[in-house]
């Protein structure tokens, strides 16, 4: 096996290495760094950094326990979420994750289907003929519901993702500063950005801790995901302080509510811009619906849902930037990485690999028919992690984004209001920029109408 010395990419400055090209198109850089070797070094503000641009390498970051939870995205992430299931490390994650694990497993999943659906259908229920709808804002209030409803169940759950939903803007774009400028003293500072980044992380933190007295006080239902977690203890069966409760709560609230409400949103602007996608979509709805309400049964019977959900995480991923460090010196894809470095993957970048995905610029969600998906594919696909760091609330996430997709669409097409093109922002997790949708009401065509009658 060789042991190449990894080579530094060209084109950074003194003190800030590559950060300039990562202000100016993170993406841009990212991907255009995949077409060379599988491992190369940039330099962010002083701070080395090993890009992996390889899927199969980039796999074996995210499976081996040679790699751990850490490296400049992890660290930034925990400013948010502290040390709970998403940032902490391999060790810990041994304690953290059989506490999380039941409440995602798929028998509650689906006892939750039931309150997603009817969340879905109160979200769009007061929605109005030829409204303009700021559809982000939209689904981060639905998807702040079913986490209130679903996973921190107290009073002031509801309050605690409201507020998540609100602060997440101006948090994600504090964090993306601090990912590329990691000099924690120019972060302090008594600058605007600073200030509205402050206000936004005390206003959570409030509400939070509002949510932990609810349930120390035992005004909770006792069943929803925060009740096992405070119902558990470390190894020594020590109840778990309010500190690291806290850190779970930040990571259920960040997850449930920033990763569905964005995966929701850009399926709606893709389907604005892509008609003919929509239509499969309509025809699959009319045809396994025919105008009630999506439930859990009706999951299985959704493929081709699925698949246009899939192939809007490959092209655009909420966390379109991982990381790790390494835990001893390694050899990966041939290139030394030293013991202590710092490791990052894009999954935006590699889910358009060319060599991968055919036509990767093009929405095709046939390219997720069991028939096409081939073990590249699925190794290349990392929008949701891998390997045993692998997201817990996957199932969770897809039934929800599903079941809401499915109610959204059978009841309303999604217009664009201007011309103003689809495109992402990448801050510290990815965010579709556009313009606002126009909500036409919409039935089932005639055609259709009468099968299911005959059908039935």
């Amino acid at each position: 096996m060789g042991d190449q010395q990894v080579q530094q990419v060209q084109g950074g400055v003194p003190w800030l290495g590559h950060v300039a090209q990562m202000v100016r198109d993170p993406l841009a850089f990212l991907s255009s760094l995949r077409g060379g070797p599988a491992v190369v070094r940039v330099q962010l503000a002083g701070r080395v950094v090993y890009v992996v641009n390889a899927a199969e390498a980039a796999h074996r970051v995210l499976v081996s326990s040679v790699f751990d939870k850490g490296g400049p995205f992890m660290d930034t992430a925990r400013v948010l979420v502290g040390n709970g299931v998403i940032t902490c490390s391999n060790a810990d994650h041994r304690r953290q994750q059989p506490v999380m694990r039941p409440a995602f497993h798929r028998d509650q999943v689906a006892r939750y289907s039931a309150v997603m659906a009817e969340c879905a259908a109160q979200a769009v229920g007061g929605w109005r003929e030829g409204e303009l709808l700021d559809v982000e804002a939209r689904m981060y209030g639905l998807a702040a519901q079913v986490v209130a409803r679903t996973l921190i169940a107290a009073p002031a759950g509801r309050k605690a993702a409201d507020t998540m939903a609100s602060a997440l803007p101006v948090l994600l774009e504090g964090m993306f500063r601090q990912l590329l400028v990691p000099w924690p003293l120019l972060h302090r500072f008594p600058l605007p950005a600073n200030r509205r980044f402050r206000r936004a992380q005390v206003r959570l933190e409030l509400a939070v801790g509002e949510v932990i007295a609810q349930y120390r006080a035992g005004e909770a239902p006792g069943d929803d995901l925060l009740s096992l977690v405070m119902a558990a203890g470390d190894d020594d069966g020590r109840p778990l302080d309010d500190t690291e409760v806290r850190d779970q709560v930040l990571s259920v609230l960040a997850a449930g509510v920033e990763t569905t409400a964005s995966l929701l949103a850009w399926t709606l602007h893709a389907l604005a811009d892509h008609p003919d996608v929509e239509s499969r979509l309509w025809a699959e709805l009319d045809r396994e619906l025919a105008g009630r309400a999506p439930a859990f049964a009706d999951i299985e019977r959704l493929p081709y849902t699925r698949q246009v959900l899939t192939e809007v995480l490959r092209l655009w991923p909420p966390t379109w930037m991982l990381s790790r460090v390494a835990l001893e010196e390694t050899v990966l894809a041939g290139f030394t990485v030293p013991a202590g470095a710092d490791v990052i993957l894009s999954p935006y970048a590699l889910q358009r690999d060319p060599g991968v995905f055919p036509d990767p610029e093009n929405l095709d969600p046939d390219r997720w028919l069991p028939e096409r998906i081939s073990p590249a594919q699925r190794q290349a696909f990392m929008a949701f992690g891998g390997g045993r760091r692998k997201c817990l609330g996957e199932h969770y996430g897809m039934t929800e984004t599903i079941l809401a997709l499915a109610g959204i669409s059978s009841r309303w097409q999604l217009r664009k209001a201007d011309t103003t093109p689809l495109r992402p922002l990448p801050r510290f997790l990815l965010t579709p920029k556009a313009g606002p949708l126009v909500a036409t009401r919409r039935t089932m065509s005639p055609a259709m109408r009468q099968t299911n009658s005959r059908e039935q």
